[in-house]
Formats: structure tokens, sequence, C-alpha cells
């Protein structure tokens, strides 16, 4: 049964967040209703419950998600009014005997957090007197977040852990170099290639195997090509250490892929560039071609291509001399003056 909910995205990226959110909803839920906000940091949706659990627990950039009241301006009148009969029947089941209010302020929302979780605790308790507050293990948690231009109000009903990414940050790994990816981009591109359950995925520039272990992670089979003996070494270490059992990595050249015609569902990777890397013919545009030319043929009629390339970079003459279209970019800034786009390709 369809409900409507709310999903929290992170404030790290501008568009990236949202298109991973909508892509991985789009993929359990074909018919879910998805609709933006003002904030651009909150996305409504009409789905299932077990959908929305699921699209928090996959996505990179989603925190959280909660059972949707209502959303209202920025004023404590205009959200107190959010608190009907209705709502708290819908958000409160009769079995629940305790409860919370958690605020939560975003973008620099100035709204007084502390009072106004009183004032919607007080409401809720002259609808429901017979509910006791528990402010450490409530049954129902009630929250609301607040950007400087709306506030959306609910019930919490999943949150993604704090820690989530953290064993398996770049740093962390059993082998690592400085220009690895880390783990939520990895797991972010993955998702914007909107591949189904048990899907096949290649990355013909695996590294130290970040994209390869979030997708074996994400219930995909996943083969790396790496050039370089040493750092595939690496890359066996990490995927022995993360994903026993797939280590399906190979040295080999991206421009000479080993894999039969149409096997993959999609290719996402981060192709070598920058001053840390030895690009072939110094042209990350002619590694780009030439691993088009030789891996295109390897992907399905319906895949997509995922990769980061420097920020600066024109794609426009390469994509269109090998039949492709852009459908998403995303501009990723990694660290300091590091500056990625992200690019989702289809034929």
């Amino acid at each position: 049964m369809r409900e409507k909910f709310f999903f929290l995205l992170s404030g790290e990226h501008e568009s990236i967040p949202a298109s991973e959110l909508k892509s991985v909803l789009k993929l359990l839920d074909p018919g879910a209703g998805i609709q933006e906000t003002g904030s651009g940091r909150i996305i409504l949706a009409e789905t299932s419950e077990e959908a929305a659990r699921e699209a928090v627990r996959r996505t990179a950039y989603t925190k959280l998600c909660g059972r949707f009241a209502g959303i209202s301006e920025t004023s404590p009148e205009a959200i107190l009014s959010l608190i009907s009969e209705e709502a708290v029947k819908r958000l409160i089941p009769p079995t629940a005997s305790t409860m919370a209010v958690r605020g939560k302020r975003i973008m620099g929302a100035s709204i007084d957090r502390l009072k106004l979780e009183r004032m919607i605790g007080e409401r809720i308790l002259e609808m429901r007197p017979g509910l006791k507050v528990d402010l450490r293990k409530p049954d129902i948690l009630i929250l609301f977040i607040s950007s400087p231009v709306e506030t959306v109000v609910g019930s919490l009903v999943e949150i993604k852990p704090k820690r989530f990414f953290h064993e398996r940050l770049a740093g962390r790994r059993p082998f690592s170099l400085p220009s690895a990816m880390q783990p939520d981009l990895s797991r972010a591109m993955i998702n914007l290639a909107g591949i189904g359950s048990g899907g096949l995925i290649l990355d013909p520039f695996a590294g130290t195997g970040g994209i390869m272990i979030e997708g074996i992670l994400l219930g995909y089979r996943v083969y790396g090509i790496e050039l370089k003996r040493w750092i595939a070494g690496g890359a066996l270490r990490n995927l022995k250490h993360y994903a026993l059992g797939e280590e399906n990595i190979i040295v080999g050249d991206a421009r000479k892929p080993m894999f039969r015609d149409k096997a993959f569902n999609a290719i996402v990777t981060d192709p070598p560039y920058g001053r840390s890397t030895t690009i072939p013919d110094k042209s990350i545009i002619a590694l780009l071609d030439n691993f088009l030319e030789g891996c295109l043929g390897l992907l399905k009629d319906s895949g997509r291509i995922v990769m980061a390339v420097p920020a600066e970079l024109s794609l426009e003459e390469l994509i269109e001399k090998h039949g492709l279209r852009l459908k998403e970019s995303h501009i990723v800034h990694v660290h300091g003056s590091l500056v990625r786009k992200v690019v989702v390709l289809e034929r």
C-alpha cells in the first residue's frame, strides 16, 4: 500500500542526492510519485513503506525518511496547524504507548527548535492523553525538519547510521591511493545507473576497487579491469576484505576489454586523470575516446555509462561521436579545490 513519505537529503552536493534518490525509488517502486520541495533538501514520495525504508538503506546521500503529515511555511503557527487529529491518528498507531518530538534545522533555519518541540508535544498529548513521553526509546518519534522556506512534519520511519561508510573510507581500506574515490560517491554513481536487482556492472578503470565494493554490497555482480598489476593486487586485497568471494578484478586495458558483447547492464567508472596519474597519450579525451570505442559494445542496448571526469572537461563532441546522449550531469566538490563532474550517458 502506498503512503506519502518525506526524505531528507544530504547537503553535501547540490544535485546528485536528489537524482540518486529518484533513481533508486523508481527501481524499487516504478509507480512512485516523486516531488521536490522548495528547499532542495526534502523530497516527497507516494510509495510503500518497504520501498521508502530500502531507499534510505541503498542510497549514499539520503539521511532519513518519515511518514508525512504535512508541509508549511516556517512559522510556529503554520507548523502547529499541521498537528491535526487526522495527522496524529495517521502518525501514531493505537498500539503506541510512548512518543517523543525531535526537530532539525537545515540550511540556516532560525526557528526555535526546542520551543517548537515542546509545543508540538503538548498538542499531541492533548489529543492522545494516554501517551507518555519517552526521550530515550519512544515507540514513535515525531519529527519536524525546518529550512528557511519550509517545514515538513511527520514520524520517523528509517534513518541511516551516522558512521555508515566509516569502515570503507578510502584511507581505512587495506590498500589505498591518494586518488581513490570515497564510498559515498561510488555508491551514488552506481545508483544513478538505474540497474535492476542482480544486474551486471563493469568498471574498466577499477583502481583500488571502491566502485566494485559498493556495487557488490548493493547486490550487483561487478567486474573490474585495472591496467597496473600492483594496483590490481591492492584492489584484490580490498575486495577480499569487504566482499570475499566476489574478487572479479582483471589485469588488463580498458581500451581492449576481454568480455563478450552486450554482457553488461551498466559501466560505472572513474577514469584516471590529474597529476597523480599517468594517462596514455597525455590526454583524457583520447583515453575516453579509446575506452568508449572498446567498451560500448559490451553494454546492453538499454545500459548506461556513469563516469566521473574533470569538471572543466567538455564532452559534447565525444558523446556525439559515439552516438550517446547526456542524460544527467552533476558537479561534485571532492575536497579542497578538486571538483569533478559525474555524467550519466545513454544511447
